[in-house]
């Protein structure tokens, strides 16, 4: 069985959490170790939170109950026991700092992407997405780059899929779907409007659709049938979208692999043929 991290899970959602939730979540984040060996009651009292409290946050993750959410957070602490943060960048820092902060970061991005993968979320957006005569990919500024780059993956193996850079294309494209087509969004907020227009074209047209955004409550993973989530690296004003790009770049090429691993026979001809053309086209 393979789990996601609850403690993860929990840092992306803690700071907009109604009250009582907040607590509980608070006190778990603080105390992981002290939580695996409490029950819900003596949860409650020690966070001064209140049963329901932990109910409603438990549900708000998707879990059955305190007893997934105890598991979860038992088999993140026991395969990270001692987690770091995020290194910021602050001005003034030698090259040598800085090339460390990136590197440790997007070192740090591949682990949060690994605790949080949802592998029956995974398993049913290859699934469509193997399924669709047609797929749509839609995304803007850097989660446009994670849009081309799952475009050009799919084209290499074969599949009838469709992007553009103009999000006014993007959002005709999505027009012309049907039920036989799905629709990818990518956007780390999951409150870009233009890919929040074209996705509710896509379901206008009775498309399948697969959302890519950062964890927790937003309006594209809302419009979306299968939601993909990577972690919360970055604040939503930043300089550059770093981290984040990195972590909608590795669930793609994880999707990706799995669709390919699917259907390795069907999809190798495809590989051999353009690589080979692409190599023709460099003498």
């Amino acid at each position: 069985m393979t789990l996601q991290g609850g403690l993860i899970l929990l840092e992306e959602i803690v700071e907009d959490l109604p009250a009582a939730e907040k607590k509980a979540a608070q006190f778990i984040l603080k105390n992981p170790y002290r939580v695996v060996l409490l029950n819900i009651t003596q949860l409650a009292r020690e966070s001064g939170s209140s049963i329901a409290g932990v109910v409603r946050l438990c549900k708000r993750l998707g879990m059955h109950g305190f007893k997934e959410l105890k598991l979860r957070v038992t088999w993140e602490i026991s395969k990270n026991p001692e987690e770091k943060k995020f290194l910021r960048i602050e001005p003034g820092l030698s090259i040598e700092n800085i090339a460390r902060s990136v590197v440790y970061n997007s070192e740090k991005v591949l682990d949060s992407v690994l605790k949080m993968l949802d592998v029956s979320s995974l398993d049913q957006a290859a699934g469509t997405i193997l399924k669709a005569e047609r797929v749509d990919i839609y995304g803007v500024g850097a989660s446009g780059i994670v849009a081309a780059d799952l475009y050009q993956k799919l084209l290499r193996i074969g599949m009838k899929c469709s992007y553009n850079s103009d999000n006014h294309l993007q959002l005709t494209s999505a027009c012309g779907l049907d039920s036989k087509d799905c629709a990818i969004a990518i956007s780390y907020s999951g409150q870009t409007r233009a890919v929040i227009q074209s996705i509710q074209e896509a379901r206008k047209s009775r498309a399948h659709t697969i959302s890519i955004t950062r964890f927790g409550k937003n309006s594209v993973a809302s419009l979306c049938d299968i939601k993909l989530f990577v972690p919360s690296t970055e604040p939503l004003i930043r300089e550059g979208a770093m981290t984040s790009r990195i972590s909608q770049l590795v669930l793609v090429d994880i999707l990706f692999s799995v669709i390919a691993s699917r259907y390795s026979n069907r999809f190798l001809k495809y590989l051999s043929r353009t690589m080979k053309a692409l190599k023709m086209s460099k003498m």
